[in-house]
This record gives structure tokens, sequence and C-alpha cells, in this order.
């Protein structure tokens, strides 16, 4: 017998719904009679519903529970044993449950067995990456606190490094953020802790210059990254030949 309509599709009454409707407790369409269903009045004894297909009276749709009363996870358990009883064998939402189980199953059964091709050179990517990673350093924490933005502390140095280096003669060498920390040791947003290495002009006042250049990554932090800069520490490991004598020297 034909039971398309004339779009070549099921009737809504005769469709069963898929595994997603049902744990979701969704009837996006009808199943037909139940088993235990009254020929003669067409309704389902304790159903609440005239017409056959409404909710179980107490049916809860957080508890996931199938239109049946029945939990998912246990057809399943019982049909992995052979222990189906009465009812999972004729209810439709039990049957669409397993048919569904059964389909996902084989699919990844096949997606489990389908060879994947290996690149020559996985090994350098891979490692590429982890160098990558590894580099950025750690994360400064920004913005307010329960905003989620951060900014690598490389990204932060490299324009700290740069700011330094705009004062004449002077060459950034290292640049370590520390940021800020609650009392769990937790980085939290708030003012970082710059140590900086750097090499200075042979014969400029070393003082003088360590408070410019703690002011050019105050400066910087502020205006180019939103960052405030709670202390800024200065090592210098270097005397580099000052301009004057480097081009006395040419």
């Amino acid at each position: 017998m034909d039971v398309t309509d004339e779009t070549g599709d099921a009737p809504d009454a005769l469709r069963l719904p898929s595994a997603a409707e049902l744990l979701a407790g969704a009837r996006g369409a009808a199943p037909g009679p139940r088993a235990d269903a009254d020929p003669d009045s067409g309704s389902i004894p304790g159903s609440g519903s005239e017409s056959g297909f409404g909710e179980p009276a107490d049916f809860d749709p957080d508890e996931e529970l199938l239109p049946c009363g029945r939990e998912p996870e246990s057809v399943l358990e019982h049909a992995s044993v052979d222990a189906l009883d009465e009812h999972e064998r004729s209810c439709p939402e039990c049957q669409a449950v397993l048919r569904d189980h059964s389909v996902l199953d084989q699919v990844t059964r096949e997606w489990a067995e389908l060879s994947v091709p290996v690149p020559d050179d996985l090994g350098t990517r891979v490692m590429r990456l982890v160098r990558a990673e590894l580099h950025t350093g750690r994360l400064l924490p920004m913005g307010e606190p329960d905003e989620q933005l951060t900014l690598t502390e490389t990204a932060a140095a490299r324009t700290l490094r740069a700011a330094v280096d705009a004062e004449p003669g002077v060459q950034a060498r290292s640049c370590r953020i520390r940021p800020f920390e609650n009392r769990a040791g937790a980085a939290v947003p708030g003012p970082v802790t710059v140590r900086l290495s750097v090499g200075v002009p042979y014969g400029e006042p070393i003082h003088a210059l360590a408070d410019r250049l703690r002011e050019r990554v105050r400066r910087a932090a502020t205006e180019r990254l939103g960052l405030e800069v709670a202390k800024v520490d200065v090592d210098v490991v270097g005397l580099e030949p000052a301009a004057e004598a480097r081009k006395g020297n040419r």
C-alpha cells in the first residue's frame, strides 16, 4: 500500500522521530499508534491526550526521557546484552533510538577504518608549532576582571624593546614582563612589572639614562598596549661606544 502523499514524502503521522528529537524531548512528528493503544478510541492509556499522540502525563523534558517514558541509555544498554523487554521490542520510540544508534555506530566504524595519509614533513610542522607556542611567553590579562582578553609577553616585549631602542645609543637586549597576580598567585588584569637588560653608550650618566628608559617603557605600555606598569627594572649589561666615537672611527 502506498503511504506517501503527493510530494512523495511519508505522512507526518507515520514518520518516526529521529534520535535527536527523542533525546531532546521534542516531537517534530508523531509516531504511529503504540501497541498498548485502544484501537477503537485511538487514544493511548495514561497519555492524557484524546488524539493518542500527546506526551505522557508524567513526562519531564528535563529528564531527557523518550516520549514513551523510557531512558535512551537504558534501552541501548538492554540491546547491548540482548535483553530488550516486550515494550522496547514493540515501541516505535525505543526502536528509533536503536536504529539511529546503529547507523551512528556503523559510520564511526567506517571512519575508523579509513586510511589517513601522513605528510612527510609532519614532524617539522609539529615542532614549528610547538616552538611558536613556547616563544609566546606568558599571557598578560588585560581589560576588566570579567573580560577574556590577553596579550602575549612576546608581543608586548617587542613593543617595549622598540621604545627602548629609540633612545640614542641604547640597545635593548631582553625584556621580561611579569603579570599582576592575585593572592592565589593567578595572573589577573593589573599593573605589570617590566625587567629590561640593555646596552648603553659609554660615558652616558647611567642613572639619568635609566630614568628616561623607564619613562619610555611606561609611555609605550600605556599608549600602545593599554598596560599599566607598576615597576621597571633596568639591568645595564653592556657599554656601547658613544655615537661620536663610532663616527670618528669610520
